[in-house]
Formats: C-alpha cells, structure tokens, sequence
C-alpha cells in the first residue's frame, strides 16, 4: 500500500487517512534503514516493504509526509516549527524524543508505527464526548409495562464501545422487550448510528423480568434482566465461536454491562482525556515568579 495514500486531504486540520494504517502490521522493530544493532532483531518482511515505499515516494509525497508529522509533533508541543515539510535535525530531533516517551525505538525516522501512535494520539485529543443522559428507570405500572434509559457501561463504568445511550422498553401484552440504542461511532467524522434489538420474555415476575437470548450480532447473543425493586437493568452478552464460518475465529467469553447513568460516564471519560492530554502534550513546567 502506498504510502501517498496517508494524506487523503487537510493536512492542515492535522487529518491522516486511516487507510494506510487499518490493518494491523506485522512485527518490526521500527527501525528504518538502520544496521542492525547487537540484540536487534534483523528487518522483517514487513518492515523492508515498508523502507521501499518510502524510497518509492515522489518528493512532493514524502514532504507531505514529513509535513504532517511536523504538525502533530508541533501541536504535542515538541518545538518543531515552522513546519517546512523537511526531515531536518530539528524534527529527527523531536521525532526521537516523542518516540522515547510512547516507547517505540528512538530512530529519529519517520515509520509506521510512529505515524499510527501520533494519529491515534491525536484523535484523543480531538475525541468528542457529548454530555449523557442519566440513568431514568419507570416502574410504576410493573404489571403492564416497564421503561428506562441510560448508557450501558461495564460495572465499573467507563464505557467498552462508543459513546451510546439506550431506550428500554418493555410490554407485558405483547411479552416483549425492545432496546433502541443511538452511538456515535469513532473516527475523524464521528458517525451516530441508530439500531433496535427485540428480545422475548422469558420470566415476567413480581420483582424481576428476564428475557430469552437473542441473536444480536453473527456470533453474539444477548440476555437482559431488568430488577424491580432496586432498580437495574443488565445485559449479559456472549460471544460464541463455531466449529467453521465467520466464527471460527471468536474466542468465547462472556460479558456482563449494566445501563448506568450517563453523566457518572461522562465525568470518567472527561478525566481519562485529561490524563491522556497531559502525557501527551509536553509543557514546560516553570516556576511562578516572585512578586
């Protein structure tokens, strides 16, 4: 794959195409041109594919290539600018010392490990977190209908997916629950989705209703159990391999989620971006002068 295709366009926007690091690559030791030093494994595959392409690049190509690590390291606060789309000691510099701090091998040269650490370090600090909807459970007519809203999170909150937020619904005439859910699915545009997944009652009882398992993806079934008294609802998903097909590949496991209030995920998101922006931004600590 070329690597003219990592900008797509607004290379000013600090916007990389995913479509050169959507895959996952194989080992390297992210060294690029480099000998081999004692104790370094020799270049992969990979990796001596990934030295001609860049040789590969029209001049135009690689500047912009270079221009737009200059960029993000620029805005991480690495004191690379102005940026001049050249690969100068001042940005091998920077490269280096951004490389040391996410771990990858301090080659001070452009790869693909290095261009995928900044962009997802990048679309961290550009991650959108919209406020959530608390956590509403109506009970009040338990013997017809039950209803609630909120976000399914893990039991100790911090969301497992996308952003998302769910509208429970459940009637006892047509013994049946349905779960609208709306996400917003990530990437440089976010995208909100929108889908509905109908579940039979299984159990309508006095205090507590449980659902059949229902098929809700190739390899997933679902569960809910929704209790009365303390108000709860959870979701009981496992996922399923197969002896051949699309799930051959699945490894079992089963995952347990409640619909928790929104604005409690909220806040964790919140603070989790800012520990994630103060490792990577570097800003020189300085001393308040006397007065």
């Amino acid at each position: 794959m070329r690597w003219s295709r990592i900008f797509t366009s607004c290379v000013m926007a600090f916007c990389f195409s995913t479509g050169a690091f959507g895959e996952t690559p194989e080992p390297t030791d992210s060294h690029t041109g480099d000998s081999v030093k004692e104790g370094e494994a020799p270049n992969t595959t990979a990796q001596i594919k990934e030295e001609k392409e860049l040789e590969n690049l029209k001049p135009e190509e690689y500047r912009l290539l270079v221009l737009g690590t200059q960029i993000y390291l620029g805005r991480f606060g690495y004191g690379v600018g102005p940026f001049s789309g050249e690969l100068d000691p001042q940005t091998q510099e920077a490269l280096r010392a951004y490389q040391k701090n996410v771990e990858l091998s301090e080659t001070g040269k452009i790869n693909k490990e290095t261009l995928k650490q900044l962009t997802d370090d990048n679309s961290i600090l550009d991650q959108i977190l919209p406020f959530l909807p608390n956590f509403k459970f109506e009970g009040e007519n338990w013997d017809e209908m039950v209803s609630a809203h909120g976000t399914w999170a893990l039991e100790n909150l911090p969301v497992a997916e996308a952003l998302q937020t769910s509208q429970i619904s459940c009637l006892r005439k047509l013994n049946l629950c349905t779960v609208s859910t709306a996400k917003l699915a990530p990437g440089y545009t976010p995208t909100l989705l929108s889908y509905t997944n109908v579940y039979e009652v299984e159990v309508w009882g006095e205090g507590a209703i449980t659902t059949k398992p229902s098929k809700t993806g190739t390899c997933v079934t679902t569960i809910l159990q929704i209790q009365r008294n303390e108000p709860s609802i959870a979701r009981l998903t496992a996922f399923e391999r197969s002896q051949s097909g699309a799930c051959a590949q699945v490894s079992p496991k089963n995952v347990r989620m409640q619909l928790a209030d929104g604005s409690q995920i909220y806040r964790a998101l919140k603070q989790q971006k800012i520990q994630d922006a103060q490792r990577i931004l570097q800003v020189k600590q300085t001393q308040a002068s006397k007065p």
